[in-house]
């Protein structure tokens, strides 16, 4: 077992950050167990981990019957086998059942012997239960698993949740009693016992969108949503329980890689995630083309005024642009402008039509013409359809949007196949990427969607299996963590908004949601394999004014746009600039791909997210520093590190797990400073000279202090940490990039040939580039260009 001390330790600043002594160290090696397990006498069960007991159930399970709401005590147990696609498993189930009412349910808590770190816990109705006048969609009518908040350790672990619109809470406190926001919008739950480091993760396994979760009257519950009228006898649902040791990051990756593993998850390849492209979302320079009232066209937004050209025109030049700036744009995303419908907030249209309007401010030739004369993939958007929108299929009214309307379950997938081709009729075959906006509150709206218990995943699976027949990725845009659940079983879902919009007033300088919140959400999207979007971003401020939903007039400023740039790099979403007509800063955008003729991002090898420190200070009642942490791994070679500090006003010495995967406790670090200037990427790291000024090499063990960078929302650092090679070497890779030596650039970094680093790198570009290479080897630094052959890929010895 792997002991971890909990204590305060003081910065040179004086400010106390929490530190694990050991977590995923040498010393700290294995997987703590996981059980669950039964007590007959009292009808509830127990869950354990690593031998020590965390929660324990209020009592027999709460079931809601015809609207009265009853304990169902158990009546039995016996040893139970079978196989699912964990493989064998072992078990027992209990039997819990009543006479008056007749309803009777299983619970199976299974076990597998390669998989000890792991169970599933499976319930099975074995009669009709009537669920009718049991509440809305986000009320329980049964209740698996519940949690007494004040039992056994309940009230003293750490815990971590996703919740809210947008995941737009990340809940970081102490004791389950602390979850809040209630509703369809939960996701997986992460405990940690600060004196262990072992973790909990419990979720869904499946029917991931009938689940809400409730906190009230000391009992954590999910169960159920009470608004489906009928569970039928034969139903079954499965919950997971993953646990680790080392902290969130490793717990949360540990679950994903279970749950993943479970639904056999793929995600289709998007060039919305490989290549840079253009935006023209809210907050992007031509969102929304204006001049409705002044040329009587309501398909013109009334309060904005009228672009030199109609969008047709005006796109077309943008692309032009970019592409002589260096600037390879790769696809295009038209946002709730194009289509033809009467604006229904802000300036996002419902859809009546999703044929461009022709409209002379818009597309007067047409969109396919359009298409034809841009001759890039396009990333097309819907929000919700106009109750005037035309369809042989049915569709019923909106909850939450009043005037709006959505398919229904069964006509799901047979609707969302004639959509689909329509977009690539009216695109000529270039639409690539749709992306649905608004999701939760749509799904939350849709009545039909709890007509049954198949009902929800009847209408995700019928949207994202006709994208996937047709080669269409999906964005899913203010979703909540159950789709990232959801979407573990759909191919074509590869993305989803991970933050609130770009925009914001003019002048605003408080931290926006958008940067804000990214990277804690960030961490749920890695660990179910979903992109995180950032929204679009700006690459120079100020630009010439124009207008957004948050500004209709004068809209010239972002407060940040080199925090931008490398957030949406870094996340691994899309990267959509969306500057006005020659007013891109391709030297700062330039760092997050190849070159000027290819549009391949660079990125890590997971999304930049908020470090294991931030949320253990949250948990014990400390306020934290925003830092973020990511890596980037290579087919063969050490990997980097990539750490970005905002807006702190201390310095932050890292702890072990918040560099992940986390390095060995004997190697030798190495930090370096990403430079923005690109007159200054190499600062410090001439050929020949001593490393002393090129990097900051520490010692075995030794973990990196991020100092101070300010209290205002410009103030952001980004530092890289270097592992070294088997001869402690360091390669540095290419310091005018953002992510210095990224898997998309380098296949091998070995210790192998005759350089004075002893570094032998194959790498791969365009044909004719030349790429500094730096390493640093016995105190000094190297510097050597590798060009690049015809054949795109070369091998080189530094």
């Amino acid at each position: 077992s792997c002991f971890i001390s909990f204590k305060m330790a003081a910065t040179t600043t004086g400010v106390f950050l929490l530190l694990l002594s050991c977590v995923l160290f040498a010393s700290c090696t294995g997987q703590p167990e996981v059980s669950l397990d039964f007590d007959a006498k009292t009808s509830t069960y127990t869950v354990s981990v690593g031998g020590k007991a965390w929660y324990q159930s209020p009592g027999a399970p709460m079931l809601c019957v015809a609207g009265q709401r009853m304990p169902v005590p158990m009546t039995g147990t016996k040893q139970s086998s079978g196989s699912d696609a964990f493989g064998s498993w072992s078990g027992t189930t209990a039997t819990f059942s009543s006479a008056n009412p007749e309803v009777s349910f299983d619970i199976t808590f299974k076990s597998y012997a390669n998989r000890k770190n792991t169970q599933v816990a499976t319930v099975l109705f074995t009669t009709d239960v009537d669920t009718s006048g049991c509440g809305s969609n986000t009320q329980l009518s049964t209740g698996f698993p519940s949690f007494n908040t004040s039992s056994m350790m309940a009230s003293e672990l750490f815990t971590l949740s996703w919740r809210g619109q947008v995941i737009s809470d990340t809940k970081a406190a102490k004791g389950l009693g602390v979850l809040s926001n209630n509703g369809l919008d939960c996701g997986p739950v992460v405990s940690m016992d600060p004196d262990t480091g072992n973790s909990l993760v419990w979720s869904t396994l499946d029917n991931h969108k009938n689940f809400p979760q409730q906190t009230a009257n000391g009992v954590y519950s999910m169960g159920l949503a009470a608004a489906i009228p009928m569970i039928p006898k034969g139903f079954n649902h499965s919950i997971l329980f993953s646990t680790t040791n080392g902290g969130y990051t490793a717990a949360m990756y540990e679950w994903g890689s279970q749950i993943q593993s479970y639904h056999k998850t793929t995600r289709l390849p998007s060039v919305t995630l490989t290549d840079i492209g253009y935006y023209t979302d809210d907050g992007a320079y031509y969102y929304v083309w204006g001049g409705g009232k002044e040329k009587h066209d309501p398909e013109l937004s009334p309060w904005i005024p009228a672009r030199p050209w109609p969008a047709e025109v005006g796109l077309i030049l943008v692309k032009e642009a970019l592409y002589k700036m260096g600037v390879p744009v790769a696809y295009m995303q038209l946002d709730d402008w194009w289509y033809q419908g009467p604006f229904y907030f802000g300036n996002v249209k419902s859809v009546v039509d999703w044929h461009a309007s022709n409209s002379s401010g818009l597309f007067p030739n047409g969109l396919p013409a359009f298409s034809d004369k841009l001759n890039l993939p396009l990333q097309l958007y819907t929000p919700f359809w106009n109750d005037a929108y035309q369809s042989k299929y049915n569709m019923s009214e909106s909850k939450a949007f009043k005037g709006t309307k959505l398919v229904v379950p069964n006509d799901s997938y047979d609707f969302f196949c004639d959509f689909f081709d329509l977009g690539l009729k009216i695109t000529n075959g270039r639409f690539n990427t749709y992306e649905i906006d608004f999701l939760d509150s749509n799904f939350q709206g849709c009545g039909a969607c709890m007509e049954d218990v198949g009902a929800s995943d009847r209408w995700y699976y019928g949207m994202a299996n006709a994208a996937l027949e047709r080669n269409i990725s999906i964005q899913y845009c203010l979703p909540s963590a159950t789709d990232m659940l959801e979407s573990l079983s759909l191919p074509a879902v590869v993305q989803a908004r991970a933050s609130g919009d770009y925009a914001r007033p003019q002048g605003n300088m408080q931290p926006w949601d958008n940067t804000a919140k990214l990277g804690r959400s960030s961490l749920l999207l890695g660990a179910t394999a979903m992109a995180p979007s950032k929204d679009t971003l700006w690459t120079a401020s100020p630009q010439p004014p124009t207008s957004s939903d948050r500004t209709h007039v004068g809209y010239t400023t972002q407060p940040h746009v080199d925090l931008d740039s490398i957030l949406a790099v870094l996340s691994l979403g899309p990267v959509g600039i969306s500057d006005g007509l020659n007013q891109t800063d391709a030297g700062l955008i330039g760092q997050g791909f190849r070159d000027s003729t290819d549009s391949t991002l660079l990125r890590p090898s997971r999304p930049l997210s908020t470090v294991d420190s931030v949320f253990t200070n949250e948990s014990a009642g400390t306020v934290a520093n925003d830092i973020r942490a990511t890596h980037a791994a290579l087919k063969e070679g050490p990997n980097s590190h990539y750490v970005l500090a905002w807006m702190t006003t201390s310095e932050s010495t890292l702890q072990k797990t918040d560099l992940y995967p986390v390095p060995a406790s004997t190697v030798k670090l190495a930090t370096r400073q990403h430079i923005v200037d690109p007159a200054n990427h190499m600062s410090g790291c001439e050929d020949g000279k001593s490393a002393a000024s090129c990097v900051t090499e520490l010692d075995a063990g030794q973990l990196p202090v991020i100092s101070a960078v300010g209290a205002n929302i410009t103030d952001y650092s980004l530092t890289v940490v270097y592992e070294p090679l088997s001869n402690g070497a360091y390669f540095l890779g290419e310091l005018d990039k953002f992510v210095h030596v990224s898997p998309q650039r380098f296949e091998s970094v070995t210790a192998a040939g005759s350089g004075p680093c002893g570094i032998t790198v194959t790498l791969q570009g365009s044909s004719g580039e030349t790429i500094p290479l730096v390493c640093v080897a016995q105190g000094t630094t190297h510097v050597k260009n590798a060009n690049i052959p015809s054949a795109g890929k070369t091998t080189i010895e530094l």
